[in-house]
């Protein structure tokens, strides 16, 4: 009887475990894998470039596979855009909060990305730009934000930087946080308190103003000269990136360029590491002096080779 018992209580316990770990999968697991395929997606997006699953795949693996083609979306910014688009990625440089941003605020939506309210401006648009997400995973941070922190948005149509102005706790009725204050601005919104177990009762506001903009241009003429002049001949690892953008350098590791002195061959931007979730940021970071990092335990080393005005050329390895 006692035997029984055992067998029918380590049957049990290894039912339980195996529920336990596909809930962490769900949970944990299948949001980062989700987060790494929309950052992609969108730096190829910013770039022009075709995005499906199956160079997603290639990319990856290294091996290719056939898949439904998932078209980029236009470089157009879009009045209505559809269920669950991709519309940019949102940083606050100082909590180190990167999250891509979806159209939708469904719970399919809000279990993979940030959610944009829909019927509120797009950024870059007259009003005000509302963004929601779960205070357990892509906005877990938030509750450290500061007055007067960064935040930037960038889209196919440009990046956006907004201005902490205020932050508070409302009731989840109070729908006068969505009316615009200024004539363009960013409201982020979660549930709150943020160590509440189950639905929590309130939600936390963050109030931002919008101070600068920066739309996509045509690269000039000279910037395209010296961006044939960088790629070719291209190396295995060699990379080269213009000033306010972003690229994956390799699985887990993108890297953003915010701005380039040719005179003291510096430069500023930033690197993201999955499985990671950490930013290294680049300040006045050297050409020819390598940067040493470790991804998930393993030794990677960057190097930038050239900079100019407008772009800057480099090595992952």
């Amino acid at each position: 009887m006692k035997s029984r018992f055992r067998v029918w209580i380590e049957k049990t316990l290894l039912v339980g475990g195996l529920a336990g770990v596909t809930l962490w999968f769900a949970s944990n697991a299948i949001p980062a894998l989700w987060q790494n395929w929309d950052n992609w997606v969108f730096d190829r997006q910013v770039h022009g470039q075709s995005a499906n699953l199956a160079g997603y795949l290639t990319e990856k693996t290294g091996s290719a596979a056939r898949w439904i083609g998932i078209s980029p979306a236009p470089n157009q910014p879009p009045s209505k855009p559809d269920p669950n688009a991709l519309i940019g990625r949102i940083t606050i440089p100082r909590l180190r909060l990167h999250t891509t941003v979806r159209e939708g605020t469904g719970a399919d939506t809000l279990s993979l990305a940030a959610g944009h309210l829909r019927g509120t401006a797009l950024p870059g648009g007259s009003g005000n730009v509302a963004v929601a997400a779960h205070r357990d995973t892509l906005f877990s941070g938030l509750g450290a934000i500061r007055k007067d922190d960064r935040i930037e948005f960038e889209t196919l149509q440009g990046r956006y930087e907004y201005q902490v102005a205020s932050f508070e706790v409302v009731s989840p009725t109070d729908v006068s946080v969505l009316k615009a204050r200024s004539p363009s601005e960013l409201t982020l919104i979660t549930c709150y308190p943020f160590d509440y177990i189950g639905p929590a009762p309130q939600r936390f506001i963050v109030k931002a103003r919008q101070v600068s903009s920066d739309p996509q241009k045509a690269m000039p003429a000279q910037a395209i000269t010296q961006a044939a002049s960088f790629e070719a001949p291209v190396e295995k690892g060699t990379f080269f990136l213009s000033k306010r953008h972003s690229r994956q350098l390799a699985p887990g590791i993108s890297i953003g360029l915010d701005d380039t002195d040719a005179t003291s061959k510096q430069v500023q931007g930033w690197l993201w590491i999955m499985p990671d979730r950490r930013t290294i940021w680049l300040r006045d970071q050297p050409a020819e002096d390598p940067l040493v990092f470790y991804q998930d335990g393993e030794r990677r080393e960057l190097l930038i080779t050239k900079v100019t005005d407008t772009a800057i050329k480099g090595y992952l390895r």
